[in-house]
């Protein structure tokens, strides 16, 4: 009897198209629900992001996109509310904030639309 795999709705064909083209290619990058009503999961994560992260994807899955379990001592607090802000004005937001690893590590990412 053959394995289901994957998802049991329909498949996201933009999630599958993201995923497919910059999984990879050396991008860090996550995929939010913007229709979420709960915080706009997180609903895609690239390899990239977990090995710059330490998380496992199964600990960011569904974790706010926002990424709030990555701040620490040095977040800016401004940065973070323009970014909530941001979010639920679905509105393009660009910052560079400090952002936790698993192990402590502290880094700083720009976050935002990636110029061409």
């Amino acid at each position: 009897m053959p394995v289901m795999k994957g998802l049991l709705a329909p498949q996201n064909t933009f999630l599958d198209t993201i995923a497919t083209r910059f999984d990879g290619t050396h991008s860090n990058f996550l995929l939010g629900n913007a229709q979420g009503h709960r915080g706009y999961p997180i609903v895609y994560c690239s390899d990239g992001f977990c090995e710059l992260t330490g998380f496992t994807r199964t600990e960011v899955m569904q974790k706010n996109c926002s990424c709030r379990f990555l701040y620490g001592m040095d977040t800016c607090e401004h940065v973070a509310q323009q970014m909530e802000k941001a979010l639920e004005g679905r509105e393009e937001y660009q910052a560079e904030v400090h952002f936790y690893k698993k192990n402590g590590g502290c880094t700083a990412k720009k976050i935002g639309r990636r110029e061409p």
